[in-house]
């Protein structure tokens, strides 16, 4: 029988998806539709129409096993772990403690875990075409669908079809939004008859058969079951169809019907199946003998379409299993289960016999919620949150005492929130808060309460939540109090200039004093770390200098194994930022980069990517920069965000002036709708430097002013900001700037500072001698700062003071040096202001190519490909950084050399200035 009656548009899709896999090329597509409506059957002639020249990877998701973490993930690669030595060592680890062939202390990094799949998925598609399917992902554990989203947003260049099937599901997270879809729907009430047709058997009066298809609405499975359930005599029209016709539930009633029918030992052997969520038939065929069954059993199932029994026990329909699980009675369900936990105990399988134990249970049994305890925190080790959770959940419901009940549940809520999956989390956190009122409860369920808020990208209500815990916490645990404190300081930095009241920086600064150590409390890097901040929002950078250089020293000699080591890295990033300490900050950018690739952690690699980015920005080393932040942002994308931030900074120091004025826009919306609001001091710096770089004084000035308080963590941009105001007539401003830089350099007078201090000092004095001297100081320092920024800015504004003093040979050997150094770091903007002063003073500079409008239609991603290759990197190289696979890398690499009309490596790195998206 065709099931596939009426769907010749999604058969032309799903062909199209095989051939171009055929062709090297990669095809995702999630097949989105109701219950019944067909989108196995797709499924099943894809892997026909893939015939023998694909190697087919499948797997099958149901609802028992959406609590087992990574349980998709093990039934798609354990049959490919043979290439895992193939895998870099980080991501090959990741994967091995997944599958539990290793242990590690700390829980794998699920963006390592997506990492090392997307190399195996990749790597299996080196011989021969792959097609991945994935039916009923809506009941996908998060962990698997977080990683199979992560490895179809990444494919491009594979010989890889991946096609997920799928229905709304509003209780459960969704993945898989955003990729590219297909309808399912009913059939056409043509088409849906044909089918009804070809399913009965007998004769199909036409009226009964226009009335099964209005009924069902076209569904595929509702009209094949109505075929299945009505008599002869109703199909032939004899008799009236019964009111109403089979549909929905009533389909799980049929199934149960149909189950009933059957010899009591294949009852038996099918409840035995739908209980086991391994889907394994040896733990079956082990359970047979204890429960009454053998394999002779399963043939009247089979022979009934119920179940088929092979590699893998699969009922023909997930309401099958439904059916058979839940219509038998409790005691024998518990009976089958408690059989099972002896199979799982035989097999070695410790948290499977504690989750069987647990559904055998009727009655509160600390005994076993013990056992479920231990087998959640074996879980977590393995990454396997969604496991962890699930099987806290199950202890809790176990628990006689409601203060041990209440414990687990909030564990179990911070479980789901690590998992991913906040609904679970609120859901079970609201539950633990019901049974325990002391304070030390109340503060830890507001501390998971804030997990759930990061998660749901809330950092003011995360902040919120967190001052709440540490104030409840205070008077039984004020270490635990402060160690919040902390993460309260990091989600309030998040908000920035957009942190409501009750939310903000200073408003932990105020919970922090009024959470004092008590006398003899010993004190941590943490602690000195809150002092630090605090004192800045309480007293000011004045009275904080001292404090927040003492924090940024203490985090130095912090040990790699600290457990707070990136949230103190990142914290003392803020503050060398904050102190105009470039040297100190790049030094502490790259441990962070350093540690978090060691452990192969995202968010701190996200962190630390930013932070390096910054540092080598302030340097000019605009390539290495721009090489950062572009990781930066396929690191967002990877995990389904966006992040434009940092290409709108490369933007405004290159002169890509309209590329610039999109991309503010872009982070302008994307930080109204996050809160993010520390965007906004950045996003002011680059419209700054466009403006600076262009003359434009008064827009320079204002685009950054209001911003740049005690606070700013653009304290870098002093001298820009005391030139912008010079130019633009706003001299008190000036003078009330360049008192800020002169106290921020006199407490860190580090050559970068020292330089712009001595250069603001020539912009404000009004005698020519003085200001001479400054500015000949100001290049002196900065020829010793970190990178040739700094110099070439103090160069560039001591040729335009000495041509206005009518000395122009001098002036153009200043201007000339600025050029230079602009012209080789790529700062175009500033380059052609620095032309357009040596012109003034009389020496023009020969007329170059015209500059170029972009990368000629280059995507963002080839841009990124592209400048990595100009900068020497090997395709394997490329693939890691902007985490893709090698086959996709050399695809990119292919259009760039078309679009741009070079044909090598070496020929890209005359073509730097149009590596760009156009």
């Amino acid at each position: 029988m065709d099931e596939l009656f009426g769907r010749d548009e999604e058969r032309g899709r799903l062909t199209a998806a095989l051939d171009d896999a055929r062709r090297g090329m990669s095809g995702v597509l999630v097949l989105r539709g109701g219950p019944g409506s067909g989108k196995s059957a797709l499924l099943d002639h894809l892997s026909t129409a893939a015939a023998a020249d694909f190697e087919i990877m499948r797997f099958d998701a149901v609802e028992s096993e959406a609590e087992l973490g990574f349980a998709a993930l093990h039934q798609l690669l354990r049959p490919h772990l043979s290439q895992l030595p193939e895998l870099p060592d980080p991501q090959r680890a990741a994967l091995r403690q997944v599958f539990g062939l290793q242990e590690r202390t700390t829980p794998p990094d699920r963006f390592l875990v997506a990492l090392a799949t997307l190399g195996l998925v990749a790597a299996r598609a080196d011989d021969r075409p792959l097609l991945c399917l994935v039916d009923d992902a809506h009941w996908l554990d998060e962990e698997s669908a977080a990683v199979l989203a992560f490895v179809a947003r990444r494919l491009l260049a594979e010989a890889v079809t991946m096609v997920l099937a799928t229905r709304d599901h509003p209780d459960r997270v969704d993945h898989l939004a955003g990729l590219p879809e297909l309808a399912v729907t009913g059939l056409a009430p043509d088409a849906a008859g044909r089918l009804l047709e070809s399913a009965v058997s007998g004769a199909l009066d036409p009226g009964v058969r226009d009335r099964i298809v209005a009924s069902t609405g076209g569904n595929p499975l509702a009209l094949v079951e109505a075929a299945r359930e009505l008599r002869a005599d109703q199909l032939g029209g004899e008799t009236p169809l019964p009111e109403p016709i089979p549909l929905g539930r009533a389909l799980e009633r049929v199934y149960l019907r149909e189950a009933r029918a059957l010899p009591p030992r294949t009852r038996t052997l099918l409840l035995a199946s739908a209980a086991d969520p391994t889907g394994d038939p040896n733990v079956l065929w082990r359970a047979g003998p204890r429960l009454g069954f053998d394999a002779g059993a399963a043939a009247a199932a089979e022979e009934r379409d119920l179940v088929a029994i092979r590699e893998t026990v699969r009922f023909r329909h997930p309401l099958i299993r439904s059916a058979v699980y839940h219509g038998a009675p409790l005691a024998e369900r518990a009976r089958v289960h408690a059989v099972l936990a002896e199979v799982a105990a035989d097999l070695g399988e410790a948290d499977l016999r504690a989750w069987h134990l647990a559904a055998a249970a009727t009655d509160p049994d600390d005994a076993v919620a013990a056992e479920l305890d231990q087998a959640a925190a074996r879980s977590r080790e393995r990454g396997d949150w969604t496991g962890s959770s699930s099987l806290l959940a199950r202890s809790a419901a176990l628990t006689s005492g409601p203060a041990a009940r209440g414990r687990r549940l909030l564990a179990a809520a911070e479980a789901s929130a690590v998992a991913g999956s906040p609904g679970r989390a609120q859901a079970l956190l609201d539950e633990a808060a019901a049974h325990r009122a002391d304070r030390r409860h109340n503060g830890l369920v507001q501390r998971v309460q804030a997990r759930v808020h990061r998660l749901t990208g809330a950092p003011a209500a995360a902040t919120r939540a967190l001052l709440t815990a540490a104030r409840e916490l205070g008077p039984v645990d004020i270490r635990l109090a402060r160690d919040l404190l902390v993460e309260a300081l990091v989600q309030a930095q998040i908000s920035g200039s957009l942190a409501p009241e009750g939310a903000t920086r200073r408003d932990v600064a105020e919970t922090v004093r009024a959470l004092p150590l008590p006398a003899g409390t010993s004190v941590t890097t943490g602690d000195v770390v809150l002092e630090a901040d605090t004192a800045l929002h309480l007293e000011g950078l004045a009275a904080a200098g001292p404090r927040l250089r003492e924090a940024v020293a203490a985090v130095r000699r912090v040990e790699p194994t600290a457990p707070e080591l990136f949230q103190l890295l990142a914290a003392a990033c803020s503050h060398a930022t904050l102190l105009g300490d470039d040297v100190t900050l790049h030094e502490l950018a790259w441990r962070l980069h350093a540690e978090a690739g060691r452990q192969g952690a995202a968010i701190p690699m996200a962190l630390a990517l930013s932070h390096a980015a910054l540092s080598e920005l302030i340097a000019g080393r605009l390539d290495e920069s721009e090489r950062l932040f572009d990781q930066r942002a396929a690191l967002a994308e990877a995990r389904g965000a966006q992040q434009h931030l940092g290409a709108l900074l490369i933007a405004a120091w290159r002169g890509r002036f309209e590329q610039a004025h999109a991309l503010a826009e872009a982070v302008r919306e994307h930080t109204a709708r996050t809160g993010q609001g520390y965007q906004l001091v950045f996003l002011g710096y680059a419209r700054c430097v466009a403006e600076l770089s262009r003359g434009r004084y008064e827009e320079a000035y204002l685009s950054l002013a209001g911003q740049i308080g005690d606070t700013c963590q653009a304290k870098f941009a002093l001298a820009d900001l005391v030139e912008a105001a010079t130019r633009s007539g706003r001299a008190d401003e000036a003078l009330g700037l360049l008192e800020l830089l002169t106290r921020l350099a006199d407490r860190t007078p580090v050559p970068g500072l020292l330089g712009d201090l001595a250069r603001a000092r020539a912009l404000t004095t009004a005698d020519p001698s003085a200001a001479e001297k400054l500015y000949v100081q100001a290049v002196q320092h900065h020829e010793d700062a970190r990178g040739p920024l700094r110099r070439a800015r103090s160069h560039q504004l001591y040729g335009e003071w000495l041509r206005r003093e009518r000395r122009t040979r001098d002036a153009r050997h200043q201007l000339r040096t600025a050029h230079g150094l602009f012209d080789a770091m790529g700062a175009q903007g500033f380059a052609a202001r620095t032309a357009q002063e040596l012109s003034a003073a009389g020496d023009p500079l020969p007329a170059g190519a015209p500059a170029p409008k972009g990368g000629e239609g280059l995507t963002p991603q080839e841009a990124r490909v592209a400048r990595l290759a100009a900068g020497g990197a090997t395709n394997g190289e490329i693939a890691a950084q902007l985490f893709l696979s090698v086959h996709t890398v050399d695809y990119h690499l292919r259009k760039v050399f078309r679009k741009l009309g070079v044909h090598s490596r070496r020929e890209l790195t005359t073509h730097r200035d149009r590596l760009t998206s156009g």
